[in-house]
């Protein structure tokens, strides 16, 4: 027992610690119970660890391995942060070191933004009650949270990240009529709307809106399937979803005059997909619901056409409708099959060292499916819900990208955040950028690529940096040829 309780302390003496404490940032009050995690940068042989602060705001992780780690706390009603991030949309830099450092290190959290402002009526009297949406200025717009105004038609929209957003009211039958959705600026058009910026800590006041008097609509219709069953109903427009599960009749109320687009489906993989454009109260909407036939899907070799197991290749898909492109999820493929709901959906092999995608086809019905977009990326797939067919070709001979980040002394810098785009000025939409962290030893790589033009950045500047980043940035172009690995290095980014 003795020589046991020996090793643990020369183990000890031998290890380094990490600790400190999380506050407030206005405050500097202590922040109880925020959760701090670290992770080791590629190359640190210690754990990844989580722990929570005391009452004192204070932490103090169990003695790990001498390396390079990333640390970061978050708390409900905060901004997460990462150690030794600058603002909100940069990357933490890495804790490094020794044997048996000890080290300290302070979190001041900022809370996130809010908007402010009254919902009043033509006499600028607030208007209680009705609801109201902050969307990111993106087209279409995703809404990111939304609040009631309170009797005197004060509202406040809470828990927003730094950015710029629209304030919209929502639709509100009232005794006389009802209240149209309205942005800032008194206006339906999205392109006609006032943008409101928002930052950490900050109210963003007086941003007043005053919905539009005019007549709102109901949809009515009723769902067949056989035999009876619970249908989960969405109904979609470019502001957003609204679902719920009805077994018969529905109804939607409270609705402004325009496009949408009505989604059913069961739990048992029933589906019917139906647009609609609504200029007036409809009743009788039918939707019927039909068994899905399953998309089969083939995964051929490029060289000879021999078929690739498609166990070894993980395929996402995600449906796209008037709301935008929600969330990829994998498809879990049976005997090469999987079904898909009818609608508009986008396909994509995630990158693999042993294969990139060369080509795709699609094929539901009598459509095919082509479009021009890189076939390594997200490819589209409209599916009609009694089956079809989506073919990938597949090249065993992916080109790759490596290379050492340095900073400005020459030195190799671990733990540094390196972004690749895909570019192709041809392309119908811009590919989506990657990224990797450096290794202790400052290295990074990306196996799997499609032979092509790519753009790289290393920096601790951006987190999810855009093409326009890149672009100011500077970001270096390297070119990828099949089979081939491109050495790259690259000089850290920093902003001056």
């Amino acid at each position: 027992m003795a020589k046991y309780l020996l090793f643990l302390l020369t183990a000890a003496l031998h290890a380094a610690v990490i600790r400190g404490v999380v506050v407030e940032n206005q405050s500097g009050k202590p922040l109880a119970r925020a959760l701090v995690v670290l992770q080791p940068v590629a190359g640190t042989a210690g754990p990844g660890l989580s722990t929570r602060t005391n009452t004192s705001g204070a932490f103090e992780f169990p003695p790990v391995s001498g390396g390079t780690y990333l640390v970061s706390a978050s708390r409900a009603g905060f901004a997460p942060a990462q150690y030794g991030q600058k603002q909100f949309k940069s990357s933490g830099t890495p804790v490094t070191l020794g044997d048996a450092d000890v080290t300290a290190l302070d979190f001041r959290l900022k809370r996130f933004g809010a908007i402010t402002g009254t919902i009043e009526d033509e006499n600028e009297v607030g208007l209680p009650d009705l609801e109201v949406a902050a969307y990111r200025d993106t087209r279409p717009p995703k809404i990111a949270s939304k609040a009631k105004a309170d009797d005197r038609g004060v509202y406040r929209i809470q828990g927003l990240e730094p950015g710029v957003y629209l304030v919209r009211t929502l639709p509100k039958i009232h005794e006389d009529g009802g209240y149209l959705p309205t942005f800032c600026r008194e206006t339906q058009s999205v392109d006609q709307a006032q943008t409101v910026e928002v930052a950490l800590d900050e109210d963003t006041g007086h941003v007043n809106v005053k919905p539009a008097p005019g007549r709102l609509l109901t949809l009515e219709g009723r769902v067949y399937v056989s035999p009876p069953r619970p249908v989960t109903l969405t109904l979609v427009s470019e502001m957003g979803r609204e679902t719920r599960i009805v077994t018969d009749t529905f109804e939607f109320q409270a609705l402004a005059p325009g496009p949408y687009e009505l989604i059913a489906q069961t739990a048992d993989n029933w589906a019917a997909y139906q647009p609609i454009s609504l200029e007036r109260d409809q009743s009788g909407v039918g939707i019927s619901l039909s068994r899905m036939g399953p998309v089969r899907f083939q995964f051929l070799d490029s060289k000879g056409g021999q078929p690739v197991d498609p166990a070894t290749v993980r395929l996402l898909a995600r449906h796209k409708d008037l709301a935008g492109e929600e969330a990829a999820r994998p498809l879990k493929l049976v005997n090469g099959m999987a079904p898909l709901g009818p609608g508009r959906w986008e396909l994509a092999v995630v990158p693999s060292p042993a294969w990139y995608v060369s080509a795709f086809e699609g094929y539901s019905g009598s459509q095919t499916v082509s479009t021009r977009v890189r076939p390594d990326g997200w490819n589209d797939f409209v599916a009609h819900g009694y089956g079809g067919q989506g073919r990938f070709t597949l090249s065993a001979s992916p080109g790759s990208v490596h290379g050492t980040v340095k900073g400005a002394g020459g030195d190799p810098v671990g733990g540094v955040p390196v972004f690749l785009e895909p570019r192709d000025p041809e392309l119908q939409r811009p590919m989506e950028i990657r990224g990797t962290r450096t290794d202790t030893r400052g290295q990074y790589q990306f196996p799997g690529l499609a032979p092509g033009e790519y753009r790289l950045l290393a920096t601790f500047e951006y987190r999810s940096p855009d093409a326009a980043i890149l672009d100011a940035a500077g970001a270096r172009t390297v070119k990828v040829e099949e089979g081939r690995d491109v050495p790259q290095d690259l000089d850290l980014y920093v902003i001056r």
